[in-house]
């Protein structure tokens, strides 16, 4: 009797573990098809405005497209001289009339989730993917979404200098080329300075909620006008301090935060 009732609890733990796994199986897969999106960045019907140095496919908002394309076109030599690049490379842009659909193309069906509003622009590689500017229901305007495509422009060219650069330079680089001057009081505001480890951060975040969006620019601005623009492309390509400048990462960093005291207090 004793043996029978062990083997059915046997058998009752066998089917609980069972449909555990069924169970974990089905929500892994459903986490795996949220990607499908992700996996095509051309929508059906696409259009295609094609420069030297980048291509744009876009949807139905084409007036939008167009102006970005100019944007685009205009400032890509520009920038691909700026980081190290002869000639074009092969940067693909594609505009989405739909916030969801671009946050989809780059996070899957699983985007739409998060409510993130604020998200117009990122690239994957050398190809960037935006919110087109004709999309209403962002907090951002025409314009800042248009310039913000530049933005992604230098993170796709940075993908191809080095795959692995590094939250800090990548921005840090972005910024500088691409977008206005820091506050000039960005010393004295309510941001603390980031410490050496919060330069470190992989997260967009961390990033963002430390001020980094103002900071590393000024980092890229110290780096340029105190080693040369070639010492800062020399780092963006192998994230070598000592071979860049000849010091330490610790020393660079004491070196930035003596130029943010001088200038930007």
């Amino acid at each position: 009797m004793e043996g029978n009732r062990m083997g059915k609890r046997k058998i009752t733990g066998k089917r609980a573990l069972v449909i555990v796994l069924l169970v974990a199986g089905a929500l892994i897969l459903l986490f795996a098809l949220s990607f499908i999106p992700a996996l095509f960045l051309q929508t059906g019907g696409m259009s295609q405005l094609k420069g030297q140095y980048i291509t744009v496919y876009y949807e139905k908002e084409e007036a939008a497209a167009r102006d970005v394309f100019e944007l685009a076109d205009a400032q890509s030599a520009r920038i691909a001289k700026a980081l190290g690049f002869d000639g074009p490379q092969e940067i693909r842009m594609y505009i989405y009339d739909r916030q969801s659909v671009f946050q989809a193309k780059k996070y899957g069906w699983i985007a739409s989730l998060l409510n993130l509003t604020w998200y117009i622009g990122d690239n994957r590689g050398a190809d960037v993917l935006l919110t087109s500017p004709a999309n209403g229901g962002t907090p951002h305007g025409y314009d800042e979404i248009k310039e913000a495509a530049i933005h992604e422009m230098v993170h796709a060219y940075n993908s191809i200098v080095n795959q692995r650069m590094p939250l800090w330079m990548n921005e840090g680089l972005a910024l500088y080329l691409t977008n206005g001057n820091p506050p000039e009081n960005l010393y004295s505001t309510s941001y603390s300075v980031p410490s050496l480890a919060q330069t470190h951060t992989s997260s967009p975040v961390e990033f963002s909620n430390m001020g980094g969006y103002h900071f590393a620019h000024t980092y890229i601005e110290y780096l340029d006008k105190a080693f040369g623009w070639e010492s800062v492309l020399a780092l963006a390509r192998t994230s070598d301090y000592k071979a860049a400048f000849g010091m330490d990462e610790a020393g660079i960093y004491e070196g930035w935060l003596g130029f943010l005291k001088e200038n930007y207090r």
